[in-house]
């Protein structure tokens, strides 16, 4: 459980996260604990580690109770690791970013520097579709001339996901992790209230995942996902970072 101190912090961001795809993979800890900063660790369930690819678009997005023109619509992909504080198997649970795109370079140095993670410039175009009975999200961005896409297709209604699953675990993080540059650890309280999502039918991943990600996406080539997830949208709250 969060320290009380995380529930002091002022509100940095407010929003609401429209149309977000999650597709999480199961990867041997070890492939992710050494590509995690001091005093974290991966949030292991049943003997994996976790790490998911989310595309979301966040409007109506106030930074410290302002409206900038950079900050109405943003759109963002994001890789993130499932992670805990080390030394505790009860410990904070959250997540740490392993690389994020976002298409302004506004937005990429207002998360760098209110919450120290790592996050470039790329031209992105996310598709929204809704029929009477589907919906469909797909998030595209350009990386070194290549596009990069993550597409889910749901079926309505949107039904809420069952208490302790996977699903409802990955969905659910509420805290994030960062680094400062000089290495100490960050930690950001998020705030969202539990949402539908709807039943995927179909999912469709194309990424260069070493060229993107690394080292940690070379632990995910060639590999499917164990949970996909696509929701409507729900409003989103960040506290201000603390040291940890």
């Amino acid at each position: 459980m969060s320290s009380p101190a995380s529930f002091s912090q002022p509100h940095v961001l407010r929003a609401t996260a429209r149309h977000r795809v999650v597709v999480a993979y199961a990867v041997a800890p070890d492939r992710v604990a050494s590509h995690l900063p001091g005093g974290l660790v991966p949030d292991e369930r049943d003997g994996n580690a976790y790490v998911s690819l989310v595309g979301v678009e966040l409007t109506n997005v106030r930074v410290l109770g302002l409206t900038g023109p950079g900050f109405r619509r943003v759109p963002a992909v994001e890789l993130r690791a499932h992670v805990r504080r080390a030394h505790s198997s009860s410990g904070t649970r959250g997540t740490w970013t392993v690389r994020a795109h976002v298409p302004r370079y506004l937005v990429a140095w207002a998360a760098q520097w209110l919450y120290g993670e790592p996050v470039e410039v790329a031209s992105m175009q996310p598709v929204w579709r809704e029929q009477v009975e589907e919906v469909e999200a797909t998030y595209r961005f350009d990386w070194k001339g290549r596009e990069q896409r993550v597409r889910a297709r749901g079926t309505k209604p949107p039904v809420m996901p069952v208490p302790d699953t996977l699903a409802d675990t990955l969905g659910a993080s509420s805290v994030r992790f960062g680094t400062t540059r000089d290495g100490a650890l960050l930690r950001t309280r998020v705030e969202r209230p539990s949402h539908p999502i709807y039943r995927v039918q179909e999912h469709h991943v194309t990424m260069q995942w070493p060229a993107v990600y690394g080292d940690i996406g070379r632990a995910l080539q060639d590999k499917d996902p164990v949970c996909v997830l696509l929701s409507p949208g729900a409003p989103v709250a960040l506290r201000w970072r603390e040291r940890v």
